[in-house]
């Protein structure tokens, strides 16, 4: 068994229902890879589909009671026979090429090696202002093929050697809510020697419709876990920039996005720009109203200390009325 897939999920059944065919006609050999769907608490009957799912491989379903996009990759990892262990979320459909790219990074011999996959938005989830204000401008980023930065690891299509990944004891659990245990997970690796590789051929779609409301209750988390990883690491400066946490930068975040200076005008705008289409507009009122739930979740993780009583009450808030303002 060379590959270990691991798809990590929660009441996505029908969207996973697509991405376990996209992995079934995979190019790789069949009897060198497996798939392992770890749930994460479905209440939608995503074990039966799994179950009766007709697959050319072994396919196994793993669930455990809703705890975290950290802890449901770890029981996934665990459960994985895999030499190499690929992280892949619900709603991400591959390539046919998708294994074998990750593959060619991993010699017999191969040690102490990572690879990052591409990511794309798939064309049918662009069918609102927002979800098309996403894919307005190219992406810039620059990726290295050889020694990606950690700062551009996604774990949506990123694999790992499964003997690196126990050694780092996999992702931290601390990160109950959403965001940056993936970066965490990638300096951990990165400080011990691995070296991640990008690989643009190792590509597939991401299909999930987003609204702005969930995605800036994403983002208040966010800005939970951004404290926390922060504080972690031993508040580096190259992290703090990144994050855009650094002191010295919180009183102008706070004079923009916590008093009622800006954000007001930008509420009224949004109802304006999406009747009217105006997209150029909806990019800034998206971009900055996003940066307000996620700094009301900095100051709130700045205030409770360590930054891990927010991120849990941020986990038990998951499935209320979201902690930002209603636009």
């Amino acid at each position: 068994m060379e590959i270990s897939v691991v798809v990590s999920t929660l009441n996505n059944r029908e969207v996973l229902r697509t991405t376990l065919a996209r992995l079934a006609a995979q190019s790789f050999p069949r009897e060198a890879y497996e798939a392992i769907v770890a749930d994460d608490g479905s209440t939608d009957g995503t074990a039966e589909m799994v179950r009766l799912l007709p697959f050319p491989t072994s396919l196994r379903h793993v669930a455990q009671s809703h705890a975290g996009v950290s802890a449901v990759r770890n029981l996934g990892a665990r459960e994985a026979r895999g030499r190499i262990v690929l992280f892949l979320d619900a709603d991400f459909w591959a390539e046919p090429g998708l294994l074998s790219a990750h593959h060619a990074h991993y010699p017999p011999e191969a040690s102490r090696v990572a690879v990052q996959g591409a990511t794309v938005s798939h064309p049918d989830s662009l069918t609102t202002p927002f979800m098309q204000v996403k894919e307005m401008g190219p992406d810039l980023t620059v990726r290295r093929r050889h020694r990606l930065s950690p700062y551009h690891v996604v774990c949506r299509n990123v694999s790992m050697l499964k003997g690196d990944l126990d050694a780092a004891g996999g992702f931290d659990e601390k990160f109950p809510g959403y965001g940056y245990e993936d970066l965490d997970l990638a300096l951990r690796l990165t400080a011990a020697g691995v070296v991640f590789e990008y690989e643009p051929d190792a590509r597939g779609a991401h299909q999930h419709v987003e609204t702005l409301e969930g995605v800036r209750r994403k983002l208040y988390e966010c800005g939970l876990c951004a404290v926390y990883l922060w504080r972690k690491h031993g508040r580096p400066r190259q992290l703090g920039l990144f994050l855009e946490i650094q002191p010295w930068m919180l009183p102008l975040k706070w004079l923009v996005y916590r008093t009622p200076l800006v954000m007001p005008l930008l509420r009224r705008l949004v109802p304006v720009g999406e009747r009217r289409r105006w997209l150029a507009v909806l990019n800034e009122c998206y971009k900055n109203l996003l940066q307000e739930a996620y700094y009301q979740g900095v100051f709130e993780a700045l205030r409770s200390g360590d930054g891990r009583p927010a991120v849990r009450r941020a986990a038990a808030a998951d499935a209320a009325s979201p902690p930002p303002k209603p636009l």
